[in-house]
């Protein structure tokens, strides 16, 4: 890894996911408080409280945040075009203007996936990333909403299991 002087590294993501550890680790000495991993869960313990900024002897300057419990993207759709710039320019041969690339037939996404001419682990991180942009966008009431259908469907399910016989459920 290569951190430039004068370059300022925000280091960001979930409580116990090691940052403040990796931090440590570039400073060449323990200048953070951490925590052991969990033996219950197996996961690293929230130990960071608050911002910090560290300096590497190189000159790059770290920022050490607080676990997060969720991130989220704004304006995702722009970005995730220009980061997938392969799949927006392929999508524009597509038959139907709303293709989402999924299952439509006439997709020249799908064809070019199959085909070998694009990678299919970039497809799926393409998709990926575009429903979690699709479920941000959501407003709070709609999310409550599909979780509540998701909710029946599960208790239905569970239901027909019993009614065929399943004991575990």
């Amino acid at each position: 890894m290569h951190l430039e002087k004068g370059s300022t590294y925000c280091f960001l993501g979930s409580s116990g996911v090691g940052k403040s550890s990796l931090i440590n680790k570039l400073l060449g000495r323990t200048a953070i408080r951490t925590g052991d991993i969990s033996a219950y869960s197996g996961r690293g313990k929230h130990v960071t409280t608050s911002r910090q900024m560290y300096f590497l002897e190189g000159g790059a300057m770290l920022i050490d945040n607080p676990g997060m419990r969720e991130l989220g993207m704004t304006d995702a759709d722009t970005g995730i075009e220009a980061a997938f710039d392969e799949i927006s320019s392929l999508a524009k041969e597509c038959k139907y203007s709303d293709c989402a690339h999924v299952n439509e037939p006439g997709c020249a996404v799908l064809s070019a996936m199959k085909s070998g001419h694009l990678d299919a682990g970039k497809y799926e991180n393409y998709l990926s990333l575009k429903k979690e942009a699709a479920f941000y966008e959501m407003t709070e009431s709609e999310r409550r909403k599909r979780d509540r259908q998701f909710g029946k469907f599960f208790k239905k399910s569970k239901k027909d299991l019993k009614r065929l016989g399943h004991k575990n459920y």
